[in-house]
């Protein structure tokens, strides 16, 4: 796999594995502060910014691991310029984890991100934008 892409992917993983975790303090260094989105929780609104993201993470990172498992299916990297400073990750996300009733549960988000870099040899990848759609299986 080539350099750069797998480190836009990590960056995607880790980002993912911080929200998932509530760990604001490592999502806030991955993200634009005047990132956009579409997401189902915001409705057919264009959100733009942190506050609404900070919303949804405890006051504190936890202390324990939660109890899910987050897996990126077929994930797609495309570089928007040839510097590659931009691209743009989209794949299926599968997030397992068990319910109140103590059964599986298995959701599915198309998601699409883009990420940006100060140069082509600078590892800052932030996420500015991502649109994610929500489906039950």
């Amino acid at each position: 796999m080539d350099a750069q892409l797998a480190t836009v992917l990590s960056a995607n993983k880790t980002l993912l594995d911080a929200a998932v975790a509530g760990d604001w303090a490592k999502y806030e260094t991955l993200v634009s502060p005047d990132i956009t989105c579409f997401e189902p929780e915001a409705g057919s609104h264009l959100v733009k910014g942190l506050d609404f993201h900070q919303f949804y993470f405890p006051e504190k990172a936890p202390s324990t691991k939660p109890n899910k498992t987050t897996t990126l299916v077929n994930p797609h990297v495309s570089f928007l310029s040839a510097d590659k400073t931009a691209a743009l990750v989209s794949y299926v996300r599968l997030t397992q984890y068990v319910g109140a009733d103590g059964k599986p549960v298995t959701s599915e988000m198309s998601e699409t991100r883009v990420w940006s870099r100060s140069s082509s040899a600078s590892a800052d990848w932030k996420n500015v934008h991502f649109h994610r759609g929500c489906y039950k299986l």
